[in-house]
């Protein structure tokens, strides 16, 4: 008699006893979800949003940048070309050991002259600067002639890659 007694009474505590843990999970649940739907009605509105974090002052979007100086023909035995001299100028707040990306040239309009990959191996202390030359020959004549018919010449580093130590 106790058994069955014992047994009725757990019957009927354990739908309680899980209906108070649902209860539970369902309310816990309806608070998640009604702070998500809070985030996206300020999001959608616009109001309340928090601000974007600001940018860390040591690691500039492009950590190096360059400067075009000059460029001057130059005549050889066999072939002529123009060299041009560019300056590299660490911007960022530590020692970079190399970097590479790829430089474009424009003219005064804004129109590519010419792409060139390239990579420096040589380490650049933090605000240091370094100038560096190459040559472009008559061979690549259509690149040629465009840095001849050139008033003025602007040079950026794209899809750059730095390295350094951490």
């Amino acid at each position: 008699m106790r058994f069955t007694a014992l047994f009725a009474l757990l019957l009927l505590t354990a739908p309680a006893a899980a209906q108070n843990k649902t209860e539970k999970r369902l309310t816990g649940l309806e608070k998640r979800v009604t702070g998500v739907e809070k985030r996206v009605t300020r999001l959608e509105g616009g109001g309340g949003a928090q601000p974007a974090p600001a940018a860390r002052p040591e690691a500039p979007a492009a950590p190096v940048g360059v400067t075009f100086l000059a460029k001057k023909q130059v005549v050889g035995q066999e072939k002529i070309g123009i060299r041009l001299y560019m300056e590299f100028e660490n911007l960022s707040n530590r020692r970079l050991y190399a970097f590479n990306g790829t430089l474009l040239f424009r003219d005064e309009t804004g129109a590519l002259i010419w792409s060139k990959p390239y990579g420096h191996s040589e380490p650049l202390g933090a605000g240091e600067k370094v100038e560096v030359s190459m040559g472009i020959l008559s061979d690549q004549a259509r690149e040629y002639l465009k840095f001849v018919k050139a008033k003025k010449v602007t040079v950026t580093l794209v899809k750059q890659e730095i390295y350094g130590v951490e």
